[in-house]
């Protein structure tokens, strides 16, 4: 059972107009934001979704700690269970030897050298399989060009022209790219809204995560379509089916403004313990805020509470770090020392959640750099392969 911490508590403060605020920052940053140049690392070879976002949700296990192995809570699944059927004679098993075609073999290695930070021989093996259409290819080259990467020179032009090839070919990152630039004018000429809404939605189609939140935003705020606030909670779903630790976050935000969805207080922390398991730092600040107050609380809630309060001070910035160290110093008070210790002990040990099995990692969290993983010191030849003309290096999808 949780208790509620009274009126302070964070949550009480999600409205529908507070939503829209936070929608609105995430599709603006979407669109207008500076990306990592190898940003996409795990998805840039597929150039396809790494999800079925319609797939089965399963139970919650009884250890919360213990990882499911969906980022659905059961709550979410749809519809109801079929009767089971006999189970077909499995078929034969066929073993083939793997055959690896020439020119995806000089992708893998081109790539390397690409996610290796050397420009120099991945444009020279790169370019050749643009021109004879590899999407992958394509987009690497035109990342290249957007950023002015080893021997290519700063080329918005040519970046656009690259990116809508691999674009038009149904590769997600480029689509994604290409809204972008068009949300912009870079590249292209001119700022054009409806080019730009039609590549972000062809890109949240094929599965580009990013691209989903931004759809998303879309539809709740009115930007470029009529404001449908079901809409985006349909593509908040899709994007936290997909892997985003932020999709997780916002749709418990949903379900507890009621927004687009009915409203469930229930249902919404179960989404904000999956979202607090996988790292979110403004998830762990509402778990903490919720699970214990200090006064009327069993003692092993105020510990979790203490727990997550701790871990959101830790890995929040801004506001979150701030609103977590003064309910921290509030709740302190009104708990056993050896109650206290427990949490921070409990804090110290805590490990997030990986990403859900089959679903592609989500850079903000779960790739170098990000909330879970530390940064790599950078290459050695990290400054001899640095954006020439002084570009800053990351645009693209």
């Amino acid at each position: 059972m949780r208790v509620a911490w009274g009126e302070t508590t964070p949550i009480s403060a999600i409205t529908p107009v507070t939503l829209h605020a936070m929608l609105l920052s995430l599709v603006l940053a979407t669109m207008f934001a500076v990306f990592g140049a190898c940003a996409p690392r795990a998805a840039l070879a597929q150039g396809a979704p790494a999800s079925n976002p319609g797939a089965a949700a399963v139970a919650i296990p009884d250890d919360p700690t213990r990882q499911p192995a969906s980022p659905l809570p059961p709550s979410a699944a749809a519809g109801t269970t079929a009767a089971p059927r006999a189970a077909a004679a499995p078929a034969p098993v066929e073993f083939k030897p793997t055959v690896i075609k020439k020119e995806d073999l000089d992708f893998i290695n081109a790539k390397a050298q690409f996610d290796a930070h050397n420009y120099y021989p991945a444009y020279l093996a790169l370019l050749p399989l643009a021109h004879l259409g590899d999407p992958r290819a394509q987009y690497l080259v035109a990342l290249m060009n957007d950023n002015g990467l080893g021997p290519v020179q700063l080329n918005l032009a040519d970046a656009a022209r690259w990116y809508r090839a691999a674009a038009e070919k149904e590769m997600p990152d480029a689509q994604f790219a290409l809204a972008q630039m068009y949300s912009t004018g870079r590249g292209v000429g001119v700022v054009d809204p409806q080019q730009a809404v039609n590549w972000l939605t062809r890109a949240a189609k094929n599965g580009h995560v990013a691209a989903m939140l931004a759809v998303a935003g879309m539809h709740e705020i009115g930007i470029g379509t009529p404001r449908d606030p079901a809409q985006a909670a349909d593509w908040t779903l899709r994007a936290a089916a997909a892997g985003s630790v932020e999709a997780l976050y916002l749709y418990a935000v949903r379900l507890y403004s009621g927004d687009g969805v009915p409203k469930d207080e229930g249902k919404a922390l179960d989404w904000f313990e999956r979202a607090a398991m996988r790292g979110h730092p403004s998830a762990q600040l509402v778990l903490g805020s919720v699970v214990g107050d200090g006064r009327n609380a069993p003692s092993s809630q105020n510990i979790e509470a203490m727990k997550w309060l701790t871990l959101a001070a830790q890995r929040g910035s801004g506001e979150i770090k701030n609103s977590a160290g003064e309910l921290r110093r509030a709740l302190q008070p009104n708990m056993m020392p050896s109650d206290v210790t427990e949490a921070v002990t409990r804090a110290r040990n805590w490990k997030p959640w990986p990403q859900f099995a089959g679903l592609a990692p989500d850079p903000g969290y779960d790739l170098p750099g990000g909330l879970n993983v530390p940064a790599p010191p950078k290459p050695a030849n990290a400054a001899r392969n640095a954006p020439a003309n002084g570009a800053a290096a990351g645009r693209g999808g």
